[in-house]
């Protein structure tokens, strides 16, 4: 498993061959073993560079964001898949809760503007921290599918943290990488998924295949070796999510296949998002249309930016909007 979940020891362990390898080189004499072990470090070199590649794609979330610590907000721990950190905010009333999902290199300090305005519409509020990210578990290797069945077990247990006998109502927020986890535990949630009434996707993530095209440019990987890294890079993806379908084609981690809401639905995307661009939010909007018997709306909003929108009242009205809609259909239904 050491191999698996840290993200230089294949490097590390390949760079230690290879110098080995070097200096019993230098010192054979016969030809024949020389061209061998010439032959064993090419081989080690090799698989050294696609190894390396891999670990610069697993980049970790970094600096952390500061803690929220502001009043009626609580902090607890979660025994998940990993200790998953949570900022909740929660009354004596049967109300609505909604549970956001920050994005990358985000917490729940980024998240305070989004929830306090659900707490203004009536609703209790629960922001996850994604892995390594906040006060949650630091992880070595971060992919978006281990987060997502992290987020899974969290929702199973949600009854073992909260008393919900105060919640009439749940509905998911996800923004940017927390929507792309949404995406995928949709396909993947099971116990109280009755409760989920709908989803709010705030500029979301929606392709890793955008994502991976960018690490080929940052990475400076030639073409010809492109085809290997993948490989290798899903090799290092399927081991580390066991709960998830093994990854072998780059149309596996976008959407659709990645996932869809199959429940109510709102995007809201930042017009000029100037991380994730367009693509992703065109992307979703053209196959999640097909999805019907639900309440879908998409909106571009030319005043939302794609980080630090942390008071947005179009943003805010639009979702509020929504949720009229939503509860208004629920009463006819």
């Amino acid at each position: 498993m050491l191999f698996v979940y840290h993200r230089w020891t294949r490097p590390t362990i390949l760079f230690a061959l290879t110098t080995i390898c070097l200096i019993i080189c230098i010192n054979l004499a016969s030809v024949t073993a020389r061209l061998i072990t010439l032959a064993v470090i090419l081989i080690l070199l090799y698989n050294l560079v696609i190894e390396s590649w891999v670990a610069l794609a697993f980049i970790a979330p970094g600096k952390r964001k500061k803690e929220l610590i502001a009043p009626g907000w609580s902090s607890q721990f979660h025994n998940c898949e990993t200790i998953i950190h949570t900022m909740s905010y929660f009354d004596n009333e049967i109300r609505p809760l909604v549970i956001i999902i920050h994005g990358w290199r985000s917490g729940a300090s980024s998240m305070q503007g989004r929830a306090e305005h659900y707490i203004r519409l009536g609703f209790h509020v629960i922001i996850f921290e994604l892995p390594g990210h906040g006060k949650s578990e630091s992880i070595s290797k971060w992919t978006a599918g281990h987060a997502s069945t992290t987020f899974n077990d969290f929702f199973d247990r949600l009854d073992d943290w909260f008393d919900l006998r105060l919640v009439n109502n749940v509905y998911l927020h996800g923004h940017s990488m927390g929507g792309f986890v949404l995406l995928r535990f949709d396909r993947l949630k099971s116990k109280g998924e009755n409760r989920i009434k709908g989803y709010i996707l705030e500029s979301p993530m929606t392709c890793y295949s955008m994502i991976f095209e960018e690490s080929l440019q940052t990475l400076k990987i030639p073409n010809f070796a492109v085809s290997a890294f993948w490989s290798r890079l899903s090799r290092h993806f399927n081991k580390i999510n066991p709960r998830i379908p093994d990854v072998t084609d780059l149309s596996e981690v976008d959407t659709p296949k990645w996932g869809l809401i199959r429940n109510n639905c709102i995007v809201v995307q930042a017009e000029q998002d100037d991380r994730l661009g367009l693509e992703h939010y065109y992307r979703l909007i053209e196959h999640q249309q097909n999805v019907t018997n639900y309440i879908f709306e998409h909106h571009l909003v030319t005043s939302l930016s794609h980080a630090g929108a942390r008071q947005n009242t179009i943003r805010d009205a639009l979702i509020e909007s929504w949720l009229d809609s939503v509860k208004d259909h629920s009463d006819s239904a």
